[in-house]
């Protein structure tokens, strides 16, 4: 036992072992701080990026909101011009209007000028004036066709027309009118 109380044996294990103790202490301190820091400067730019994208977000819904009410403006409008479009193709009350109301229009239009070669046959005919109702009457029919006036033909004019010309090729192709050439 004397050997391990000798006075004159100095104990630097112990001293190099409290340095070295007091060394990884400050060490593992000083780690600690650093990734203190290190996860507030990370918590920082994530906080940072966060507020970023929910920025971006923010204005992703403000736009697709916009376009979510232009949509729907959008689809009034054309919900108001169907309406309208329902309502010529009613007015013109024609089967052909359903599909193409433009055709219905030129239709109603030929209409009206088929019924005022009608009207003038008649005239020259009630005038006794033979010769201007039978080119009236050529007239019309090399304009609109026979076949089409008597509405033997898809897109044949409708029976009041039909009866009028009728009535009209009637009178002008009697054997009892006088010939253009005498």
């Amino acid at each position: 036992m004397d050997e391990q109380k000798k006075p004159g044996q100095p104990k630097p294990e112990k001293k190099l072992s409290r340095t070295t103790l007091t060394f990884y202490i400050v060490g593992l301190f000083s780690v600690a701080v650093a990734l203190i820091l290190i996860s507030y400067v990370a918590q920082t730019r994530a906080d940072r990026q966060l507020d970023t994208l929910t920025d971006q977000l923010n204005e992703q819904q403000t736009v697709a909101q916009g376009a979510t009410q232009k949509m729907e403006d959008l689809q009034k409008q054309y919900d108001a011009i169907n309406a309208a479009l329902d309502k010529v193709r009613t007015a013109l009350d024609s089967e052909l209007a359903e599909t193409d109301v433009v055709g219905a229009t030129e239709q109603r239009m030929e209409e009206r000028e088929v019924y005022a070669l009608l009207a003038r046959i008649n005239a020259q005919l009630l005038a006794e004036n033979t010769v201007e109702a039978k080119l009236a009457y050529d007239e019309l029919v090399q304009t609109y066709g026979e076949d089409r006036l008597l509405g033997n033909t898809e897109d044949g004019f409708d029976a009041d027309i039909n009866k009028l010309f009728e009535a009209a090729q009637a009178h002008l192709t009697d054997d009892t009118l006088p010939d253009e050439t005498e």
